[in-house]
């Protein structure tokens, strides 16, 4: 391989590494301390200072995420701040990664949390009568529980099922 053919494979080769590595694009209605991919260790030291009431970590037996080959665990935090409350927030790791969040809110909550959801993300994708989906920031209104659900790429297959109509 001549010098300048090794240079461009060297140019693609960080172009691609830098793209891999790249943050997370902009979301201005998810919390920032969400990191898909964040290991149980990463993601404790990401909510030092923002559950007001503290954490727990717990496992989860058995397991609701699919395809979980070691354990499933969950951090509860209370009081994480959130669209100027304090909410209760379940980050559930799946075989140490960050895979799915919840985040409850009210019943009340709904009309200033579904509009702040389609300022920051469009019309919703769908909605039945368990959801209103917006499957295309991966995120959705639960109605019951209230609670607002965040989850990760890798959930897609798993997830947007439950946002069909008649579901």
């Amino acid at each position: 391989m001549g010098a300048v053919a090794a240079s461009a494979v060297m140019v693609v080769a960080a172009v691609a590494a830098a793209l891999t590595t790249a943050p997370p694009e902009r979301d201005d209605f998810r919390p920032d301390v969400i990191r898909w991919g964040a290991t149980t260790a990463e993601m404790e030291a990401a909510l030092q200072g923002k559950c007001a009431k503290g954490y727990k970590i717990r496992p989860i037996n058995p397991p609701f995420l699919e395809d979980i080959k070691d354990r499933q665990l969950q951090i509860d935090c209370d009081g994480l701040q959130f669209m100027g409350a304090p909410r209760w927030t379940e980050f559930v790791i799946g075989d140490g990664r960050l895979k799915m969040v919840w985040l409850m809110v009210k019943p009340e909550d709904q009309d200033a949390v579904v509009a702040a959801m389609t300022k920051a993300y469009g019309p919703p994708s769908s909605r039945n009568s368990t959801y209103i989906a917006f499957a295309q920031a991966r995120a959705a209104w639960r109605f019951k529980p209230a609670e607002i659900l965040f989850y990760a790429p890798e959930l897609d297959a798993s997830t947007t099922p439950d946002f069909a109509a008649g579901k």
